[in-house]
């Protein structure tokens, strides 16, 4: 038997509930994963709020969970690199059960880790070091030199988004609320805007010199693309990878054609487009992330609960208490 904390219905933080389950077996290409961590991400939330855009909310109860860390239980046929006893981490789809001791995940989606790496830490890797590393590299062709702004740079993926960045060669410029400056500092950010008390298209303008920055992270969306247009340099790139401010305001003929002789692009990234379509190069960029991880470059920020107090992870993440990324220990 397996356990989990699954969502009985839409609500708030609290209708989080342990259930007990059959433990699934691994089908041809998949492996059984024995969890001991799973990392909280914001679509778990909006899951259990019941506000997935029309045709994508699972059906309840629903144990939520995209990403996490164990040891290989069981091999499906036609797996190879694989084998039971090695300690992985894993990304997979809605519905790969990361609240819960045992999730069965396509073997495409895991990676080998080291016996030094905890799997708390390697459980807050898949989602957000893979997405920062595929906007810079794979979207924003991200070249030593570069320049780039990273919004929520605090958050889970713009910790990652810095740090990749750094080890890339690009000047960063980090915005954050006034209380994460210091954080964002020290992971490594060349400057620091407080959105809350400066105008992010000034003082980038100021930073650069009035060139604008060649490519620019969005989890924020809303108005704030329009800033991002104004800042960004000739050939400049702007990548949207969130909503947290709703969806993206504007429109072809008064934003993108005002900055038509700038040349620049607007790319979305949902991490799970490159999951489905590309999976070799998905694989290789995550185990590249993991290596990254185990030479120094990566150094995730973690909060650890226990599994059973999900709830409460949640409600820190909705009320945005948290830097980096909210973990959850599975005994």
């Amino acid at each position: 038997m397996s356990y989990a904390i699954s969502i009985p219905a839409t609500g708030a933080h609290d209708v989080l509930e342990r259930i007990d389950l059959e433990t699934a077996q691994p089908d041809r290409g998949e492996v059984l994963v024995r969890n001991h961590a799973g990392a909280v991400n914001f679509i778990d939330t909006i899951i259990r709020r019941g506000e997935m855009p029309e045709g994508m909310m699972p059906a309840l109860p629903h144990v939520p969970g995209v990403e996490g860390a164990g040891i290989v239980e069981a091999v499906g046929a036609d797996v190879d690199g694989l084998a039971v006893g090695d300690r992985v981490a894993w990304i997979g789809p809605i519905g790969a059960g990361g609240y819960g001791s045992h999730s069965v995940i396509g073997a495409s989606y895991v990676a080998a880790i080291g016996a030094e790496v905890a799997f708390t830490t390697a459980a807050a890797m898949p989602v957000n070091a893979l997405t920062a590393w595929h906007m810079l590299v794979n979207l924003g062709r991200a070249e030593a030199g570069d320049s780039v702004l990273i919004h929520a740079a605090a958050g889970g993926v713009g910790t990652m988004a810095v740090q990749i960045a750094k080890y890339l060669g690009l000047e960063v410029i980090a915005s954050v609320s006034t209380d994460k400056v210091a954080y964002a500092r020290a992971q490594g950010a060349d400057h620091v805007i407080d959105y809350r008390s400066e105008d992010i298209v000034a003082r980038v303008a100021e930073i650069t010199g009035g060139r604008g920055v060649d490519i620019t992270l969005n989890p924020v969306s809303g108005e704030s693309v329009k800033g991002d247009l104004e800042s960004l340099a000739p050939l400049g790139t702007a990548v949207i990878f969130g909503f947290l401010a709703g969806p993206p305001q504007g429109s072809f003929e008064e934003d993108l054609a005002r900055h038509f002789q700038k040349s620049i692009a607007v790319r979305v990234s949902d991490i799970y487009t490159y999951f489905g379509a590309k999976q070799t190069a998905f694989h290789a960029d995550l185990q590249k992330v993991f290596d990254l991880l185990g030479e120094g470059v990566l150094r995730p920020t973690l909060t650890v609960l226990p599994l059973e107090e999900a709830g409460e992870a949640h409600r820190r993440l909705e009320a945005g208490e948290t830097v980096g990324k909210l973990v959850l220990s599975i005994a």
